[in-house]
């Protein structure tokens, strides 16, 4: 699989002039507006805003999943659930927080 992204600050992306087309065969190789590299989502202007936007919601459907361990009637005790949060949640929110 083969994407193309300009890095750029530029409101416009800058035309894809590459003289021939590598490596896709009849298919022109066409800029996409997000890249994803080594599980990173990369945007043109480098803000990370789809990466904290997937990282998010998948951290978010997470936790709904949890609610269901956690009841008050037949549920995990809470050092259990802060146990679960740190090892299941906490991992995707931080992913590539470095």
């Amino acid at each position: 699989k083969t994407e193309a992204c300009h890095f750029s600050r530029k409101r416009s992306d800058p035309p894809l002039d590459l003289g021939e087309v590598p490596f896709t065969g009849s298919t022109p190789l066409q800029p996409v507006p997000v890249l994803r590299h080594l599980g990173f989502y990369l945007d043109k202007k480098l803000t990370f805003r789809a990466h904290v936007r997937f990282y998010g919601s998948r951290a978010a459907s997470t936790a709904q999943s949890m609610l269901m361990l956690g009841n008050s009637v037949k549920g995990l005790p809470p050092k259990q659930r802060r146990r679960l949060y740190q090892s299941c949640i906490l991992p995707l929110m931080t992913y590539g927080c470095q």
